[in-house]
């Protein structure tokens, strides 16, 4: 049977679904390779393991961060906040081939712990991260690394997001040039003990045995009423039992209208 859609589904193409799965923090991608800075705004990254901790970031195989990657085997996230929004919708908008985006933008930065890319000031979080591998995917690779230092704004982030003044929230990509912050965190009910799984099955085996047990009552209810009316030699209309399957009656001795249904055996 073909359940069909609610009112206001709509299709769309299957290339949609990287949009759909937008919304989480931009990062830009800070390299370094050979003497030269290069920053980059990315929305398809995310965390791979905990232990290690890895994560992947998917960039076009056109990128200019792409080969510095590649051959500087390093790189950096910086998850930038509210203020940093026009320039954040700026880098993206250039290739570093085309011009010298730290020379361009005056962007302040501080030294990493471990890797040679530089960290922007003016960011919420930043993730230092060792190159393990690339692999090919469509018209995208995806750059595997090993987080290798970790730094936060305590006022952006403890062990969550913290969600304070509005310049400490972390900027997040929609599509094209528009951007969101998060406003809000809204807390979800805890299931309670007795609204573990096995409980639930439990209860709704309870309730199925329990439903069982009326019908049958009401059943055996029903069949007495007929067992009297034909002993007392009243007219039984056996049409309106169509849906129940009768035990062996002496239906002689009464009077029958319609049609008696499927007897059942005992």
């Amino acid at each position: 049977m073909i359940e069909h859609p609610p009112d206001g589904v709509e299709r769309r193409p299957a290339t949609a679904a990287s949009r759909i799965l937008l919304g989480g923090p931009v990062a830009l991608v800070t390299t370094h390779d050979r003497g030269a800075d290069n920053v980059l705004p990315v929305a398809w990254h995310t965390p791979l393991s905990a232990e290690p901790p890895l994560v992947g970031v998917a960039l076009h195989q056109t990128r200019h961060s792409l080969e510095l990657i590649r051959a500087s085997e390093q790189f950096a996230l910086n998850i930038p906040a509210r203020p940093l929004l026009h320039l954040v919708q700026y880098l993206g908008t250039y290739s570093g081939e085309e011009l010298d985006k730290f020379d361009a933008t005056q962007l302040e930065t501080f030294t990493a712990t471990h890797i040679d890319a530089p960290l922007l000031k003016g960011c919420v979080a930043w993730v230092e991260c060792e190159l393990q591998e690339v692999l090919p995917f469509g018209d995208h690779e995806l750059c595997i690394a090993l987080a290798v230092a970790v730094h936060v704004d305590e006022r952006s982030f403890g062990e969550r997001w913290l969600l304070g003044a509005e310049e400490t929230r972390p900027l997040h990509f929609l599509g094209g040039n528009e951007y969101a912050a998060l406003d809000a965190a809204i807390e979800a009910r805890l299931p309670q003990d007795f609204e573990s799984p096995s409980n639930v099955l439990a209860d709704r085996i309870a309730e199925e045995l329990e439903l069982t047990e009326e019908a049958r009552e009401r059943r055996e209810e029903r069949l007495g009423e007929i067992e009297r009316e034909i002993e007392a030699g009243n007219v039984v209309d056996l049409a309106d039992l169509e849906d129940e399957a009768l035990p062996p009656l002496d239906l002689s001795t009464g009077v029958i209208i319609g049609e008696p249904p499927v007897l059942e055996e005992q």
